[in-house]
């Protein structure tokens, strides 16, 4: 990136923190407002499986999901509602300009999606999510929260070139992106760690992407279960999966595919002894904790 580019960066995140403080002095992220809708919300580090999952519940009859929305986890861009779910922007910006605050737009943007896909749960599914969930499990007392973990070895070799994809002058770009593994380890330590405090949470599901991948029904079983519905043989049908929505696989092209355990140990071929090290400098004991190891020898195996 050249240094007018990262100027050109800076300014823009300024910017966007500008309308954000704006919003929260206006109390936009009004803490005492409520919501009487009953979504399930999806979150965890990024290349946990997230979008693989949502793509399975968005195949029952009663849920849908979306591109991601960013609602909760990130400053409020409506542009990242708008572009990936082809909404005309001035559609979003009356409908904000109506709410009071954050659930008040995000109950009349659900209600709108649902109606439009014929379905009553809105599954509302972005990885960063998992930053805001104590926020959101207040904001929607009948609302459930999912939270997706995944090896974090794994998670490190795919992102560290994620994302591939933004939202640029209106929209769906192609970028390149390189992150350094210790990077990587960072962010999957913080946002596993911040979902993992509510693992006795009475309306969280913890969900691990190798039982998913492994054992998808009995694991689909569980999640019905958990949401309140019946399992429906077709969440494992990739058959005839399409999406009128320009941004459904965003940054992760596969998704629509049917469920594979190829991608479980790769890092095994992707990861350096260097990076390994890195990475257990910054995760492993978390590695541990989880349950993935039993120690560091991995790192030399």
């Amino acid at each position: 990136m050249t240094l007018v580019h990262t100027v050109h960066a800076r300014l823009k995140w300024r910017s966007e923190r500008k309308k954000d403080q704006r919003l929260q002095d206006a109390g936009w992220y009004d803490l005492a407002a409520r919501s009487h809708l009953a979504p399930v919300f999806i979150g965890g580090c990024g290349r946990s499986g997230t979008t693989l999952f949502k793509e399975l519940l968005n195949r029952h009859s009663l849920c849908a999901c979306g591109p991601e929305t960013s609602l909760y986890g990130l400053p409020h861009n409506l542009q990242n509602i708008s572009v990936p779910w082809d909404i005309d922007y001035d559609h979003l910006k009356a409908m904000q300009k109506k709410s009071r605050n954050l659930i008040e737009f995000a109950d009349a943007f659900a209600m709108e999606f649902l109606a439009s896909e014929g379905k009553q749960v809105w599954v509302e599914k972005t990885p960063n999510n998992v930053r805001a969930i104590e926020k959101i499990l207040t904001w929607y007392p009948k609302g459930k929260f999912i939270h997706l973990i995944r090896d974090g070895r794994d998670v490190v070799c795919s992102l560290r070139h994620h994302p591939k994809e933004r939202v640029k002058d209106g929209k769906i770009v192609p970028i390149k992106t390189t992150n350094p593994i210790s990077k990587c380890a960072t962010r999957w330590l913080n946002d596993t760690m911040r979902g993992l405090a509510f693992k006795s949470h009475p309306r969280c599901l913890e969900v691990r992407y190798e039982a998913l991948t492994e054992a998808p029904e009995e694991s689909l079983q569980r999640i019905c279960r958990f949401i309140g519905i019946d399992f429906e043989p077709q969440m494992l049908d990739a058959a005839g999966t399409e999406s009128r929505r320009s941004g459904q696989y965003m940054n992760n092209h596969n998704a629509s595919d049917s469920i594979s355990a190829r991608s479980i140990a790769r890092w095994k071929t992707d990861l350096t002894c260097g990076e390994r090290e890195d990475f257990v400098n910054i995760s492993g004991e978390l590695l541990i904790a989880l349950g993935y190891v039993n120690d560091h020898s991995w790192v030399k195996s």
